[in-house]
């Protein structure tokens, strides 16, 4: 028998609506009586005061409840009422900002509109328009859908170029259907003619469209289809010319400035020092030679190590070969970098080349493939990678830093410790290993437009682990050994004596009272910020330049807003230390901040350079054309904030020494690139302002020309930028540039194959113009 209890049903039966128990209907006007008290009718609207007690209201001018309390009695708006009334008010006041910023904006872009803005003095204000430029709307949607899409700024549509015309209403723009191949990036999925590596020398092999070697040689072809125009020879499509002209890998400048094999291994002691103080100078040189960009080895335990490592000639461990090994590529790199920067001139020229004759003595070459490495010869390969970088193989560099990256995977660099025993030393050791090796590979990537090794999605260790200040831990430290300040104190001298070298640098954004503080050391929040600014470099690659992408030409335009508000995102994220606009005057090296404002330049010249072309799309909207036009100037703009950077009247022993010395020639090429194709397109989106664009390259091919006599690299890049110039001021005689000299000096290695080589490219185009 169930337990469940039986509800009893009442026995009065269901009456319909209206009815009584007698069937007879119920008169509504007739108040029904229950003992003495009186049911009265509920008014719809009760009193404030009746609202908040809970109590039923009689309504009328009074309530009873009020007047039997003797209390104020105020009937509010109801709760609908109330929020439709705030909806209103909220929206007018929206209505009232938005027209109110839009007069501002206005004012803005006109202000940025006239001859004498200075891109480079107000780059907020560029930062501003950018931020409010990138978000296309289509001009049919309704009044409606235009509150949740950013506007463009202008109270008119810009004028219309020949070609170009608005959406019919109720059309799709243009846009939409478009593929991404109408910008600059074109069919990056195709490969229009086979490479070779070419004995993998320089930048040798396939060269990506992010790569400003790529820019190179649009603008050779933009100007080579613009001859034909104007001398009547039959038009070619910029498909035909991509294999009839050469191919990107042809337009590659990066060349081996020296042979690292000049040096024979087997001719050399592994077990040598250098002699006297050198070893702690030449160390001292390469850490303030990287400037905190690539950490691989901690300066406090290498010069520990150093000091305390001992001089026997009695057979070393293996550990011992592996460290001396690391330590003659960090010599190396220190005397590589006292040379071009004429900080030492006792040494000779080919020091470098022992040291790494050493190196792969003692069992660190490029050549060889190697086994199953520690943590700290996974260093070891990263610093021989950037050795091969700074020397112009940027091929051997690339192939060598992915032996790194492979290693370093296999030892789960790349992800987030959880074991107890592992102490945070060495989570922050492996976590700034992991992170140099992704710095420069982001780097390479950028020079060669080539895909990269690391995936992000893969990446969980954290960033801030290396956000310590390690020198104030490691100083802590006490032995019988010299200090590290002990130590950056025999660098300072030597880096202050008097030296019989030139000093013609001037100008430049950094007040000259900051260089004093060279060689004081790199704030220790300064490499997690650039990491952050490696991971939107790798973030915009994988957007905007990745073979495999179908989105239409409107979700790239989507991208590149989205892309350009993360990157002011991390600008306004910058301490005053390492914000380059900031009056703070910070004690610490001034070269990080300028490291920083020219990295966050050249990342914006890749965002916005798909949108630096001719783009026809039929039917496109209005606002598609405004957003490329200023994509494109923000291109440009980027490539003058850099250039406005660095100082005037530059010499190359003075650029070396205070700007990223490893990157110059590949962020100078990056604005010198942006500028001539600028110029090749006819100045379209600069027309009020092409003496200001003639200064800036002014000032790019003068930074270029002082690198040609030590590196064969810039001397052919010189000649590729110096011949395109030639031909675009033929094409139009606008262009003021006849005081950048013809010729520039020519580095001593420069052989008759080089400029044969050189020759081969630069005149391609002209042939290909005979009918």
């Amino acid at each position: 028998m169930s337990a469940t209890p039986v509800r009893h049903l009442s026995s009065r039966p269901v009456l319909a609506k209206g009815e009584t128990t007698r069937g007879e209907p119920i008169r509504l006007g007739q108040p029904r009586r229950s003992g003495s008290s009186v049911n009265r009718a509920r008014t719809s609207h009760a009193c404030d005061r009746c609202r908040i007690m809970r109590t039923k209201c009689s309504g009328g001018d009074r309530c009873t409840k009020c007047v039997k309390d003797n209390a104020w009695c105020v009937y509010g708006d109801r709760k609908r009422e109330r929020n439709k009334k705030d909806l209103a008010e909220s929206l007018d006041r929206i209505d009232q900002l938005k027209s109110g910023s839009q007069v501002l904006l206005t004012a803005l872009r006109s202000l940025a509109a006239g001859d004498d803005f200075n891109a480079a003095r107000h780059s907020d204000i560029v930062d501003l328009l950018s931020k409010y430029e990138q978000e296309p709307w289509d001009s049919s949607h309704d009044s409606s859908s235009q509150s949740n899409t950013m506007p463009v700024l202008g109270a008119h549509p810009p004028a219309v170029r020949k070609g170009y015309h608005g959406a019919d209403e109720g059309s799709v723009s243009g846009e939409r259907t478009a593929a991404s191949s109408v910008g600059s990036p074109g069919k990056q999925g195709e490969l229009a003619q086979a490479v070779d590596l070419d004995g993998g020398s320089g930048a040798s092999g396939f060269i990506g469209k992010m790569s400003e070697m790529s820019w190179v040689r649009r603008a050779f072809e933009v100007n080579s289809l613009q001859e034909r125009h104007n001398a009547d020879l039959p038009e070619i499509s910029m498909g035909v010319v991509d294999h009839r002209l050469t191919t990107a890998k042809d337009f590659c400048f990066y060349m081996d400035d020296v042979d690292v094999l000049a040096c024979d291994e087997d001719l050399v002691d592994p077990y040598e020092w250098p002699p006297g103080e050198s070893a702690l100078l030449l160390a001292e040189a390469y850490f303030h030679s990287m400037q905190g960009t690539f950490p691989f080895v901690v300066r406090e335990t290498f010069l520990h190590t150093m000091l305390s490592y001992p001089r026997q000639r009695n057979m070393p461990t293996w550990a011992q070969r592996r460290w001396l090994a690391l330590a003659n590529l960090v010599w190396a790199i220190g005397s590589k970098y006292l040379y071009i920067t004429k900080l030492d001139q006792s040494s000779p020229t080919e020091s470098h080349l022992i040291y790494y004759a050493r190196a792969r003595a003692l069992g660190l070459d490029h050549r060889v493939v190697f086994d199953h490495p520690d943590i700290e010869r996974v260093q070891g390969i990263g610093v021989l990678s950037f050795y091969l970088l700074i020397n112009g193989s940027i091929t051997r560099a690339w192939n060598t830093l992915g032996h790194a990256t492979r290693h370093a995977t296999a030892l789960g660099l790349h992800l987030r410790v959880s074991d107890p025993d592992l102490g945070g030393l060495e989570r922050a050791r492996r976590a700034r290993t992991w992170y140099s090796l992704y710095c420069l590979e982001i780097l390479i990537a950028e020079i060669t437009g080539r895909p990269k090794s690391i995936f992000l999605p893969d990446v969980t260790t954290p960033v801030d682990l290396f956000s310590e200040d390690l020198e104030a831990i490691y100083s802590t430290q006490e032995d019988n050994y010299m200090t590290a300040d002990e130590s950056r104190t025999v660098w300072l001298d030597f880096l202050r004596a008097r030296r019989e070298i030139s000093q013609a640098m001037t100008g430049g954004m950094v007040p000259w009272t900051s260089f004093p503080y060279l060689g004081h050391g790199v704030s220790h929040l300064y490499f997690p910020h650039r990491v952050y600014l490696c991971r939107l470099s790798d973030k915009i690659a994988t957007q905007l330049y990745s073979g495999t992408s179908e989105d239409s030409w409107s979700q790239v335009q989507r991208k590149i807003g989205e892309l350009q508000t993360d990157l002011r995102h991390w600008a306004e994220s910058l301490p005053d230390e390492l914000n380059l606009q900031s009056e703070t005057t910070a004690v610490s090296d001034p070269r990080a901040r300028i490291e920083l404002a020219m990295y966050y330049h050249s990342v914006q010249m890749i965002l916005h350079r798909p949108c630096l072309c001719e783009i026809t799309i039929e039917n496109q909207s209005l606002a598609s054309q405004e957003f490329n036009r200023s994509s494109a100037r923000a291109c440009v703009h980027a490539a003058m904030s850099l250039l406005a950077i660095i100082p005037d009247n530059p010499s190359a022993h003075e650029a070396y020494q205070l700007l990223p010395w490893w990157s110059l020639l590949h962020y100078v090429a990056q604005a010198t690139a942006v500028l001539l194709l600028e110029m090749a397109h006819g100045c379209q989106h600069f027309r009020a302002e092409v003496p200001e664009v003639v200064t800036y390259l002014r000032k790019a091919m003068a930074y270029i020309w002082c690198m040609t006599q030590g590196s064969p690299s810039a001397f052919r890049a010189w000649r590729m930028f110096r011949k395109l110039l030639s031909g675009i001021q033929e094409k139009a005689g606008r262009y003021d540039a006849i005081d950048i000299p013809e010729n520039a000096p020519r580095p001593t290695s420069w052989t008759h194959e080089h400029e044969a080589a050189v020759m081969k490219t630069i005149y391609a185009s002209e042939r290909d113009q005979e009918p």
